[in-house]
Parts: structure tokens; sequence; C-alpha cells
């Protein structure tokens, strides 16, 4: 029979919150079962889902990837009007 984890376990190796890994196994982004009420991950499907989460990311697990962005010039000092996000940031 192959070894089911706890939430806890696995929020342990994920580096991740409890609250975050049962919330994943409820939305059945996170292979899971509910064993008496309480969700159990089967070791081996977990080991697959990494590897697959791993394989699929370019960036690898864990690494945030991030956009430039260009900001507008302003002349310094006070001014008198309120400027809108889309008015400063060039996306």
């Amino acid at each position: 029979m192959q070894k089911l984890l706890t939430t806890k376990e696995v929020a342990e190796i994920l580096r991740m919150r409890i609250e975050t890994i049962t919330r994943k196994a409820e939305q059945g982004l996170l292979p899971a079962i509910k064993v008496d009420g309480r969700w159990r991950i089967p070791e081996d499907r977990l080991e697959q889902w990494f590897k697959e989460k791993e394989s699929a990311s370019p960036m690898g697990i864990g690494q945030k990837q991030f956009r430039p962005i260009t900001l507008k010039t302003f002349k310094l000092g006070a001014s008198d009007s309120t400027y809108r996000r889309e008015e400063i940031y060039q996306d």
C-alpha cells in the first residue's frame, strides 16, 4: 500500500502553509483524497505532480517572473492634479 501524507507533511515538504495545501486539495489543484474527512496526499502522486509542475515552468518552482515596466517622467515639484495608474505606468 502506498504511503499517504498529511497536509502538514506536504506543507513542510513544499514549504507552504497547511491552509494553502488544503485549499489546493479542495480545488483539485493537488492530487489528494479525503479519508475520514481529512485530506491525504499519496506520496508517489505528489512526486509525479511536483515533476510535472517543475517541467511545465521554465523558471522552476518557487521563482517569480517579473516583467519590466516603463515609468513616465514628470517635472519635480508639487502637482495640482491626481494621476491614475494608467497615466503613470506603461505596461
